[in-house]
């Protein structure tokens, strides 16, 4: 299995974190798009790629509407110039990238037709394009200059959590992003899916990578799970779940029985914010700290609910059963302080050992 990180998108952590997970032996380094929260994510991954020789780079991901997809090809072609053969095009419909705005996800349709042409760009350098009520042929131009690299293959990673969406990964992705894949039984279904929508362009599903966003904490021996050094690594990944949740990207449903008690807290909190501008607080610290009003929800249970968590030897036994049932990478997320720990841990813990 491989192992991928968050990196955050902040210049001078893009050009010191991306190489050191790559010393460490990551194999991903994913720079995620959501501009009310983080810096740019294309001039980060450029500050990345000059920075690195190994590490694949991804975005993690790049979000439908907020550009035209011309100009997100352009841009992750632009990329693949300073690091060709190793630059990923990570694509979604959009969580925080538009709810921070109060805004919500894309729609389906909507989201289709941008992955058709940009499927088309990266595969031909030329799409069939419908804009403002027109349809034009459009083409990079000047290809042999290398403003752009569409030569080295860039691949299409479609994020995906719906039955319809995974679908749509399945028909028109090089791989797929997901979210919160702790079991053998989820990673099936996501696999069906996967295969019904690759069926549709002829092809099999079977071998499209799929990449988890879930974080994985390896306890030291005798440790307990809310130890100050377990809520340290794991808090940003738990609030982000609740986050999720309070916002409508996922449902409470999606939490185990005994976390109902922590949650019902959380929401109350969230009633608490004011209703015409929650939308502006509900991600404070998104994947990147917890706030100091939210410490007290990232629990023993929080934790085990959203986190891979354990010993290490059981932590290993549940990574191979994901990798048995189809998964192709954790896409971890450290916390800000406290990044080096985290994939020190995993590197000397996990890396070469699943």
């Amino acid at each position: 299995m491989e192992f991928g990180t968050l990196i955050f998108t902040k210049p001078e952590r893009a050009m010191r974190d991306v190489p050191y997970a790559e010393e460490r032996g990551f194999s991903h380094a994913w720079i995620p798009d959501s501009h009310m929260i983080w810096g740019d994510t294309y001039a980060c991954m450029a500050l990345a790629a000059v920075n690195s020789k190994r590490i694949k780079l991804g975005t993690g991901v790049a979000i439908s509407t907020n550009r035209i997809p011309p100009v997100t090809v352009h841009a992750i072609a632009t990329i693949n110039q300073l690091a060709p053969g190793r630059t990923i095009l990570g694509f979604g419909t959009g969580h925080t990238g538009r709810r921070v705005m109060g805004l919500p996800p894309v729609k389906q349709e909507v989201f289709r037709e941008e992955v058709r042409v940009i499927h088309d760009l990266l595969r031909d350098g030329e799409a069939d394009y419908r804009t403002e009520g027109m349809e034009r042929k459009i083409r990079f131009l000047h290809r042999d200059l290398r403003f752009i690299n569409l030569d080295d293959k860039i691949p299409f990673y479609v994020a995906a959590n719906g039955p319809k969406t995974l679908a749509l990964a399945g028909e028109f992705g090089d791989g797929v992003i997901t979210t919160g894949i702790t079991t053998p039984e989820r990673m099936a279904t996501v696999r069906k899916h996967i295969e019904e929508g690759a069926r549709r362009s002829g092809r099999s599903g079977k071998d499209l990578p799929v990449v988890s966003l879930t974080h994985v904490c390896v306890l030291r021996p005798g440790e307990a799970i809310d130890s100050p050094r377990v809520k340290a690594m794991t808090g940003p990944w738990v609030m982000a779940s609740l986050h999720a949740i309070a916002a409508g990207y996922a449902r409470p449903t999606s939490l185990a029985p005994e976390v109902s008690k922590v949650y019902d807290e959380y929401a109350a909190h969230v009633a608490r914010m004011p209703e015409r501008e929650r939308y502006l607080h509900v991600h404070l610290g998104h994947c990147t700290f917890v706030a100091p009003e939210e410490r007290k929800f990232v629990t023993a249970e929080t934790i085990r609910a959203t986190t891979i968590v354990g010993e290490r030897e059981a932590v290993i036994d549940q990574l191979r059963a994901l990798d048995k049932a189809g998964l192709s990478q954790i896409f971890l997320n450290p916390p800000m302080d406290g990044f080096n720990e985290c994939l020190d841990d995993i590197s000397r813990e996990l890396i070469g050992r699943v």
